[in-house]
């Protein structure tokens, strides 16, 4: 359990990443940018992740619907949409809040099994999105949705984006494993 000053921490540090996250120069930037875009979905999942950690116990379940906005908004569609739309910007940032929000405050109630597979789940899904990317494959670019304004050259920085974090990611994991392991 979290004592009162990890809880204010936590809480804190959730909305510095928020106020980081959303602010004029990077919604200014979305349409011209897609790795902005792409950081800004890890950056407010992490955020909601650690409000919901600090604040609340949910039940394991709603990790269910935790996953849900993560999904949806790196559907083609929906992805380009909340880049070049504002209303839709704001759906997907505050939907993938919440899906944070959800993950973190069920995280203590998971069992190893399925905190393993969810972080399996996680890495499956962005690996096959970055190597799509690298590849050159239009998964977010014209032709595949005609009025993206971004290109395939631009999505390969987004793949790089996407194998530091689940590269950083992974090794987190390793480490905290590998220190209980020793403990």
């Amino acid at each position: 359990m979290l004592n009162s000053k990890s809880k204010v921490f936590y809480v804190m540090a959730s909305v510095a990443l928020i106020v980081l996250t959303v602010n004029p120069f990077t919604l200014e930037a979305l349409p011209k940018n897609p790795l902005v875009l792409m950081a800004s979905h890890y950056s407010l999942y992490f955020a909601g992740a650690l409000a919901g950690l600090g604040l609340f116990r949910f039940n394991k379940l709603l990790a269910i619907p935790a996953v849900i906005p993560p999904i949806v908004f790196h559907l083609p569609y929906f992805f380009v949409e909340s880049g070049v739309s504002l209303p839709w910007t704001f759906v997907d940032y505050s939907l993938t809040v919440v899906g944070g929000i959800l993950l973190g405050g069920s995280m203590r109630q998971m069992g190893k099994v399925m905190k393993g597979s969810l972080f399996v789940l996680y890495m499956i899904g962005d690996t096959t999105l970055a190597i799509l990317l690298i590849l050159g494959f239009p998964v977010y670019s014209s032709p595949t949705v005609p009025f993206s304004p971004y290109s395939t050259t631009q999505l390969v920085e987004v793949s790089y984006l996407m194998f530091g974090v689940m590269n950083a990611i992974l090794f987190g994991v390793l480490g905290y494993t590998l220190k209980k392991l020793l403990e």
